[in-house]
């Protein structure tokens, strides 16, 4: 492994700038993506499967599919902003993306969004059932945990600290709050931005403050910091599904890699002030991520601002094509 890219502490700050140069972030993030990559199939190789088990091939599914792995590379960029080894939180960032793999097959479900794509191929569901895909959900939850626990580079009183912060990201203040709330707007046109948000926050921000407080906390970040982090990332999670709602009234399944119009019966930003104000909106919570990631650099610059401006790019490039 190349270490010196990983290492954040020991990286020349980037001063007043507070950011790489595009050509560096880009090396970076390509280096972060295939250390993640490597981890998952290390964690879930080919050769469980063997066994002909429709449960490990539907787990292999939902991890292994081609993703952006977001969610984990802030966990290692919130590690190394924080002046920490990006190593040292590298199962870490995989467990944070086990979990969001099980959202996934869990929002898939007829019961929930009864979606049939998803990241450019079938939904777990669709290609495994209903039944297989519970159950997977189930396991990839607790491999998750599995994997913090086990963290060789890690003291114990962290790892126990990054429990508690994915704990609470799953539960009824994080992802299945939020999956019930979003449960409860289906078949509605009407409701307020504040509830919206709110379960905005839950459903996709939880997970985002979750990676980037545990990538701070591995680091060994002040209290301060470690909130700043969390900040950051629930700011970015609700940028993030704000522009996701743009797109999904707005983008085809070629575009996406996943089921267009999920929204089409439930109250979003976008029905309640129109596509132009809801990707403003989505601007605006990405200055604010911004604003919490200007408040940490421990030596290593501010990637995660980087981040925070390819995830705005990411999703204008994909609206100006509509």
């Amino acid at each position: 492994m190349d270490r010196p890219i990983l290492t954040g502490g020991n990286q020349q700050s980037h001063g007043t700038a507070h950011a790489l140069a595009s050509a560096d972030f880009e090396t970076l993030l390509g280096d972060l993506r295939r250390h993640i990559e490597q981890r998952l199939n290390d964690l879930y190789p080919d050769d469980q499967n063997d066994s002909g088990s429709a449960l490990r091939a539907a787990i292999s599914h939902g991890v292994l599919s081609p993703g952006k792995r977001l969610r984990p590379l802030i966990t290692l960029l919130s590690c190394r902003q924080c002046g920490g080894d990006t190593l040292d939180a590298l199962d870490a960032a995989c467990a944070v993306e086990i979990v969001h793999a099980a959202s996934l097959i869990v929002d898939d479900l007829p019961c929930m969004d009864n979606a049939s794509m998803r990241r450019s191929g079938p939904s777990t569901h669709a290609a495994y059932g209903e039944g297989v895909s519970i159950l997977a959900a189930i396991t990839l939850v607790n491999d998750a945990f599995r994997t913090l626990s086990l963290m060789e580079r890690i003291d114990y009183q962290k790892r126990i600290a990054a429990c508690e912060k994915l704990s609470n990201a799953i539960g009824v203040n994080g992802l299945a709050g939020g999956q019930e709330r979003d449960l409860s707007r289906t078949g509605s046109a009407t409701g307020d931005m504040l509830a919206v948000e709110q379960t905005h926050l839950e459903k996709t921000g939880a997970l985002f403050a979750a990676a980037a407080g545990i990538g701070a906390i591995i680091a060994g970040a002040r209290a301060v910091e470690v909130e700043a982090m969390e900040r950051y990332g629930a700011a970015l999670g609700l940028a993030y599904q704000t522009f996701d709602d743009v797109i999904d009234a707005a983008c085809d399944q070629s575009q996406t890699g996943k089921d267009a119009g999920q929204d089409e019966n439930r109250t979003t930003i976008v029905t309640l002030m129109g596509a132009r104000k809801a990707y403003k909106s989505g601007n605006h919570w990405v200055a604010k991520a911004r604003e919490h990631a200007y408040k940490v650099d421990c030596g290593a610059g501010a990637p995660l601002i980087n981040l925070a401006d390819a995830v705005e790019a990411k999703f204008k490039a994909l609206t100006s094509k509509t």
